[in-house]
């Protein structure tokens, strides 16, 4: 049997909705046909469908009672009317007229007069099957802007947040020569700890942006295993010791012996990212507790949260969006890409998870991953 054709029909001469339906039934679609008699009934009904499946065509009368038909038409093909196809039944066979409606975005025209089982079934399927593919190329249209925010992106953080540590590097090097030549221990060691933080602020840079690259493209089904959680927030713990250290935030972890079924490298990466940008945050004295507990659904929730500077809901609908990339300098002047949420963000999808934020301007952030429990 044929693929069902859902279609409304918005006309207000009932003889002409009946000349629709007999039509219809003499034709070989396999159709459902619902009708209103103006255009305020008919964009109600596209808004509504019936059973709640959208319709594949709109049959819509060029002469309405009580509206613009070009005013019924924008509103039935615009985004938040539905994007419905529009096919316009006319009651006189005028060419300018046809083409006025093709402008205003109707996919097709027929003339009542010259309407036939055949043609109608023929100007249905061309207007079902042209909206599918205006659908499928807008699809197309907008993975590509996508992919070129994704582009332009990598070429920011690889023109300016990636070349900075390399030229404070280059800097403090010269410095560096200057300072052993005269002997002066104390520029030699402060100057060689500003490099190794510049090189541990390039390397983890690069291996965020090779990460998020690759996650990009790798569409591959993530394969999970149990993971103990402990292991994993002791390293990213590890990881932001000594920047801790350096601004007196004390790291503390709640995490008893919590188990989840999840892949063990990305969640990795997402505690090291969210720790990380935790301490950042976090002004002197502060706190940072990586924590899990169990959920009422078995789910378990690990969070980071700080007592650091928190966010005001801008900055937070700001946060993960590809095209408003947020770099906010730390309590201590540190600087960021603004990669690593972004990396985070992608990376709980792929672990079939979403990234949730609690945060309060002034008392500090909550970062929330919800994981299923291991076995």
């Amino acid at each position: 049997m044929p693929t069902l054709t859902r279609i409304l029909l918005i006309d207000d001469d009932a003889v002409d909705r009946q000349a629709v339906r007999r039509a219809l039934k003499a034709s070989d679609l396999n159709w459902e046909l619902a009708e209103a008699a103006n255009g305020a009934a008919g964009l109600a009904a596209a808004a509504t469908p019936t059973g709640g499946a959208a319709f594949d065509c709109v049959l819509l009368d060029y002469r309405l009672p009580d509206m613009d038909a070009f005013d019924v038409l924008a509103r039935l093909i615009a985004p938040e009317g539905g994007g419905h196809a529009v096919m316009m039944l006319t009651g006189e066979s005028d060419p300018e007229t046809a083409v006025e409606l093709m402008r205003a975005g109707a996919l097709d025209h027929l003339a009542k007069a010259e309407m036939t089982p055949q043609t109608l079934a023929r100007a249905i399927r061309y207007a079902k099957a042209r909206r599918g593919f205006l659908a499928e190329l807008e699809e197309k249209s907008a993975a590509l802007d996508a992919l070129n925010r994704q582009q332009a992106l990598l070429l920011s953080i690889i023109g300016h947040d990636l070349r900075n540590p390399f030229q404070v590097m280059l800097g403090m090097s010269e410095v560096l020569s200057e300072a052993v030549a005269e002997k002066d221990h104390a520029r030699v060691e402060a100057r060689a700890r500003g490099i190794r933080d510049a090189a541990q602020q390039a390397h983890r840079l690069m291996d965020d942006l090779f990460t998020w690259a690759s996650l990009q493209m790798d569409s591959a089904e993530v394969a999970t295993a149990p993971v103990l959680l402990q292991p994993l927030i002791e390293s990213a713990v590890e990881g932001c010791g000594a920047a801790a250290g350096r601004k007196g935030v004390t790291l503390a972890v709640d995490c008893g012996d919590a188990e989840v079924e999840t892949h063990g490298t990305m969640l990795a990466t997402i505690l090291r990212n969210l720790t990380a940008n935790a301490v950042k945050f976090t002004p002197e004295g502060g706190r940072v507790t990586i924590a899990a507990r169990a959920e009422e659904d078995g789910r378990v929730a690990l969070s980071v949260a700080d007592t650091g500077v928190g966010m005001t809901p801008e900055t937070i609908d700001r946060l993960v969006r590809l095209e408003q990339r947020v770099t906010t300098v730390g309590t201590a002047g540190e600087k960021g890409s603004g990669l690593g949420l972004l990396l985070c963000r992608d990376l709980a999808a792929r672990l079939g998870t979403a990234l949730a934020v609690d945060s309060t301007a002034g008392e500090g952030t909550r970062f929330t991953l919800r994981l299923p429990p291991a076995g």
